[in-house]
């Protein structure tokens, strides 16, 4: 199929956003005109979100492996996939982010959208139009379109329901007075953690990888007497053969690396906690700095780190909502459930990897509602690769056609920028249909699928690929969690001539067993493609897989102790590059209130 110059394709969307934003503004302007209530829960704030797209920012990036992650926040934040930094798994109290209200389901009312709601259900009048976003439960739910509503609306349970990222990350919600908004405005931790860490640079140390043949240059044609010819009374003349000498393949290292080293690990971390919410707005922050002192490690033997996570809704109006969330991790430790990260940082610096995106909601009708969205990824090196920024812009429709099920189509477009090598930059659209179910009261579950048209900035090439994404969410009794998400389509190659797809699935799980012991894993499994359009011998697979265990213990209010264990597991046909790694921490966290 022909595909539009990327310009044009810039173009339509941003008259498509520009029309949305000023028929917009003007409904804001008339709901403005009507006054509002400032303890209006209603659902009418619109749905965001679906679960995800393209590659900029993927999962959340507040479990992070090898300790970097908050130290204060929940048990398993979104589906990262990394344990949390040692002493900071659900230290304050083991509430998860994701909260449920009592009868309602895992999102509460509203859906995927970021705005506050309130004990959602089916239209009162029992046909098939509702809130946009609402969750189906038996309690008849206030309409947020009727005035006389409101008074009603303002006894119920308001829930936030933050949209996911784009890249495979699961949506969020919070309840007022409930979970961390139960918790104090802020709080200030200190934490400390003794581990060890059996492969710190990341060498190649994995059993099933095979040294890959690689061959030697071919060499260049000789020549050698093999007989002379006598014509007399002439000088004998010398006869020549022409041949090429033999080679054979041999193992070779195509980086020469420091080894296997393993080495005890100390931690330290300060970190601060906010949560503030009214039945307007919600603020949510988590921030970390810390250090890592490896015993055996040559060199610089300290590492510093830092985390840092927020969320932020407010309602424009009963029917607009506008939302951020934005995440970030500065480590050495490679994680495979960030996307664009290094897999393997070998005696490499830190990276940054972070991402922000930034969502308008609208609810047209009690069935349709918009979502406009904008999202910048980053991933920066200190090594000599190359740094990548994503941008990622967008329109989501959704039109609910039950109290259950509500069908999507999206537009994204999408581009890769490489500042030091401006010949890797690719472009990307995206068409996308989906669908946000509510299968329970606390089981959702949100799909999208299409197709993917990439370009690059070398040989006019272009390429069209399938595209998928899920996310999967369960709230089961008593405070547990479980989250699986999935994805499949392009990714940054960060090379000329390159193009990488990949598969992406994460499993996080979470469950209080007592009221003091609480437990959390994950799991992550990528497989990665890389092909090389001008090099078959530039191809090459990665099988990734991450798994993460935790436990944290309350011994009082202010005092509690954690037991993490991370194993990392690198498979790939590049040349000696496979690895395994595991990383075990005990530590504990004092809470400031």
């Amino acid at each position: 199929m022909p595909n539009p110059p990327p310009i044009m394709r810039c173009r339509l969307l941003v008259l498509a956003v520009c029309a949305t934003a000023l028929l917009a503004a003007r409904m804001m302007a008339q709901d403005t005109g009507g006054g509002m209530s400032g303890g209006d829960s209603s659902g009418a704030s619109g749905d965001t979100g679906g679960a995800s797209g393209s590659q900029s920012g993927g999962s959340s990036n507040s479990g992070n492996s090898g300790g970097t992650g908050s130290t204060s926040g929940g048990a398993s934040q979104g589906a990262s996939g990394g344990s949390s930094l040692p002493g900071g798994s659900d230290q304050n109290g083991g509430e998860n982010n994701t909260t449920t209200p009592e009868g309602g389901g895992l999102f509460g009312p509203g859906g995927t959208g970021g705005g506050a709601t309130a004990s959602p259900s089916p239209s009162p009048s029992g046909n098939n139009e509702i809130i946009p976003g609402a969750t189906p439960t038996p309690t008849p739910t206030p309409n947020p379109f009727n005035p006389a509503a409101a008074a009603a609306a303002q006894a119920a349970p308001v829930t936030f329901n933050m949209p996911a990222t784009y890249g495979g990350g699961a949506p969020q919600s919070f309840t007022l007075g409930q979970g961390r908004l139960a918790k104090p405005p802020i709080t200030f931790t200190v934490s400390v953690t003794q581990g060890y860490d059996d492969n710190i640079f990341s060498a190649t140390s994995h059993p099933v990888a095979t040294p890959t043949p690689f061959p030697a240059p071919t060499p260049p044609l000789q020549e050698r007497i093999i007989a002379f010819r006598i014509t007399p009374p002439s000088p004998p003349t010398p006869i020549f053969q022409t041949f090429r000498p033999k080679v054979s393949s041999t193992s070779a290292k195509a980086v020469e690396t420091l080894g296997v080293v393993g080495s005890p690990v100390s931690t330290a971390s300060v970190a601060v906690q906010v949560q503030k919410g009214t039945p307007r707005t919600l603020l949510t922050m988590d921030a970390s700095l810390g250090l890592q002192d490896y015993f055996n490690q040559p060199g610089q033997q300290i590492d510093d780190t830092a985390s840092f996570d927020v969320n932020i809704v407010h309602r424009l109006s009963p029917r607009a909502t506008i939302s951020l969330t934005a995440a970030a991790v500065y480590q050495k430790t490679p994680n495979f459930a960030l996307v664009n990260a290094p897999t393997n940082n070998g005696a490499g610096g830190n990276y940054l990897n972070g991402s922000v995106k930034i969502d308008l909601s609208y609810a047209w009708t009690r069935q349709f509602s918009t979502v406009t969205s904008y999202s910048l990824g980053a991933n920066i090196l200190q090594t000599n690769a190359p740094d990548v920024y994503d941008n990622t812009y967008g329109t989501q429709f959704r039109y609910a056609v039950s109290a259950r099920n509500t069908i999507t189509a999206e537009l994204r477009e999408g581009s890769a920028i490489y500042p030091t090598s401006p010949a890797s930059d690719t472009n990307s659209t995206y068409f996308l249909l989906g669908l946000d179910s509510f299968l329970s009261a606390r089981l959702r579950n949100t799909v999208s699928f299409g197709l993917e048209s990439t370009s690059y900035s070398t040989g006019n090439q272009s390429q069209l690929l399938p595209y998928f994404e899920s996310a999967t969410t369960y709230a089961l009794p008593r405070g547990s969690s479980l989250s699986w998400t999935n994805f499949y389509g392009s990714q940054d190659s960060g090379a000329v001539n390159q193009s990488t797809t990949a598969y992406r699935t994460t499993l996080a799980f979470s469950q209080p067993l007592s009221t003091k012991l609480v437990a959390s894993a994950s799991i992550a499994y990528n497989y990665v493609q890389n092909t090389d359009s001008a090099n078959s011998a530039g191809s090459s697979t990665q099988k990734q897989f991450q798994m993460s265990l935790s436990l944290g213990y309350t011994v009082t209010p202010r005092l509690s102790l954690s037991l993490s264990y991370t194993y990392l597991d690198l498979l790939t046909t590049q040349i000696d590059s496979s690895y395994q790694r595991q990383q075990i921490y005990l530590g504990g966290t004092y809470t400031f209130k």
